[in-house]
Order: C-alpha cells, then structure tokens, then sequence
C-alpha cells in the first residue's frame, strides 16, 4: 500500500507545482497589462477668443512619465498644435506612421483625427509637450476611442 501512495504523490505534487506555476505566469501578464503611469496635465491658460465667435484658445502642458501614455483618443473639436519641450514623445495620427519626436519639434492634430498612439518613447526619461488647443467653447477636449 505504500508504493501506490508513491503513485499519486508524486503526481499530485507535480500538478501543484504546474498550478502554481500558471497562477505565476497569470500574475506576470496581468501585472504587464495594468496601464502605464499617468500623464499629468497643466492648463496653463484658457482664452475665449473675441473675434471668433464660440471658440477658444487653451493652452496646456502634458507632463508624461517615463513609460507613460494615454489611451487612444480624439479630439473631436479642435485643431492641437504640439511642441515638444523635453523628451521624446511618440505619436501616431489615423493610420499614419508612429513617429518619435524630440526637443524643438512640432506636430498638428486636425479636429477628430484619431491619436492612436500618444506616449513617451523612453522608459528612463519623462517628456513634456506644450499644447495649444484652439476649440469649439463648452464642448469636450478629448474623448476616448471607442473599442
């Protein structure tokens, strides 16, 4: 009787062994899907422009941390212009190509043009982008990308 315990010992420390090895590599991809730090947003100034009626002007700082980004996103009435401050940072519009740019650089985002990618392109260093936003007053900035 002593062997047959033997038999389903062994396999049945084998089996937690593989189970715990699972719930492991479970954890691991969990912990790599959870979503990237925070950007950090500043306005800086928000300015109704008088000579256009219903628009205005925002001017804002996105403070993105190493690694960091936002989900993809439209801005669904407004015209964006980008100035890249420090880092580098990482965009891609529509089904353009995803590009890096740096310190000095410029980008612009047409009202509704899809910001796929919006991310800082180091994972050692935070990036920070100016941004002026010129908008349709009382209607939001940005909004998600719907799945």
């Amino acid at each position: 009787m002593l062997v047959s315990a033997h038999r389903f010992i062994r396999p049945a420390v084998a089996l937690l062994g593989l189970g715990a090895l699972a719930v492991a590599f479970h954890l691991g991809s969990v912990a790599a899907q959870q979503q990237a730090p925070a950007t950090k947003v500043s306005q800086l100034m928000k300015q109704m422009l008088g000579d256009v009626p219903g628009r205005e002007v925002m001017m804002i700082t996105l403070d993105i941390p190493p690694g960091g980004g936002s989900p993809p996103h439209r801005h669904p009435a407004a015209h964006n212009f980008g100035y890249v401050l420090e880092g580098a940072y990482k965009i891609k519009l529509d089904n353009g190509p995803e590009m890096v740019l740096t310190k000095g650089e410029t980008f612009y985002e047409a009202p509704g043009q899809l910001h796929a990618v919006s991310a800082n392109a180091s994972t050692t260093e935070p990036a920070k982008v100016l941004v002026v936003a010129v908008h349709e007053a009382g209607k939001p900035l940005t909004v998600p990308e719907k799945p």
